[in-house]
């Protein structure tokens, strides 16, 4: 099974997403594929209704509870993939985008994107819906650049619009990170023996900060798969520099590497990710954003978790 149709749907309200919708899952149910769908509220109760006894061989999930992290919504989306193997999966799917940081919404791009690529081994289908009265134009267009299909009461047709998962990665990563806005206390790395004391150093500025244990057991582990990243695959020097910005405490490590500039690492599940990768995926399922810049002058891969 390979391929993942996946397409976007503009929706104007209810009778749109029911139009278009309903006969997408009634064909799943004949060939008794799992389904999946990802919903506001009003739409699972819709859908409910007019499935009546056959909306229980379905699965319903609450968006606004499975859309609050890109990469663990990646992670989400293959474990009931691989649980439900080998049938087929089809999916419904409206990701939340109301209360988005610019940061978090391209993010969330970045996730519709490389979804293509992630889940292109199940032969699955999924139609992703967005409200076009309430989203604004930068969704609008963000969808039309991540899917490479759209649908309405009309059909299905291609995105003109639609570019490459590699490429819109690319054009996330190109955007300069901005300068710290707090001050910064920094620490060198030169060997693994220097982990220890990059853990001593982490925690001492977190709990400093007020950090809770749970969020920041999860940043140790995360800086640590980055910096011994950059141990093993980087140059020196390299340095690890820790401040705290808007609420949020963040970690910047830093080496003189390059990697390419295509590169998905970290953002497919492991077992699907041939290149490699874990440390990263792993890293960017523990904390809340993970930049990654890549050129001449060497890598700097910046994480942010929430005080």
């Amino acid at each position: 099974m390979t391929g993942l149709v996946h397409r976007a749907l503009m929706y104007g309200g209810q009778d749109d997403v029911l139009h278009v919708t309903v006969p997408f899952l009634r064909a799943g149910l004949e060939t008794d594929e799992a389904i999946l769908a990802v919903l506001p509220l009003a739409h699972i109760e819709a859908l409910r209704d007019v499935f009546g006894p056959d909306a229980a061989s379905m699965q319903f999930a609450d968006a606004t509870e499975w859309y609050e992290h890109p990469v663990r919504t990646i992670a989400a989306f293959d474990d009931f993939a691989r649980s439900k193997a080998p049938r087929r999966v089809r999916a419904l799917a409206e990701p939340v985008w109301t209360g988005r940081s610019p940061v978090e919404t391209v993010e969330w791009h970045r996730y519709e994107a490389v979804a293509n690529i992630a889940f292109a081994h199940y032969g699955a289908q999924a139609i992703c819906l967005y409200d076009r009265h309430h989203l604004d134009d930068e969704v609008i267009s963000g969808a039309l650049r991540t899917h490479p299909e759209v649908i309405d009461r009309g059909g299905a047709r291609n995105s003109g619009a639609f570019v490459e998962p590699t490429v819109f990665n690319i054009e996330c990563d190109r955007p300069p990170l901005p300068p710290p806005r707090g001050a910064v206390e920094s620490l060198p790395i030169a060997t693994v023996d220097d982990l220890h004391d990059l853990r001593a150093f982490v925690t001492e500025r977190a709990r400093r900060h007020g950090q809770a244990d749970g969020a920041l057991g999860n940043l140790l582990i995360a800086v640590t798969e980055v910096a011994t990243n950059a141990l093993r695959h980087g140059a020196p020097p390299i340095e690890l520099s820790v401040w705290t910005e808007d609420a949020a405490l963040v970690c910047e490590v830093t080496d003189h590497g390059h990697w390419g500039h295509d590169a998905l690492l970290g953002l497919l599940p492991p077992q699907s990710a041939a290149a490699g990768g874990f440390g990263l995926w792993a890293a960017r399922m523990l904390v809340d954003v993970v930049h990654v810049r890549t050129g001449g002058s060497g890598t700097v891969v910046r994480l942010r978790t929430a005080l």
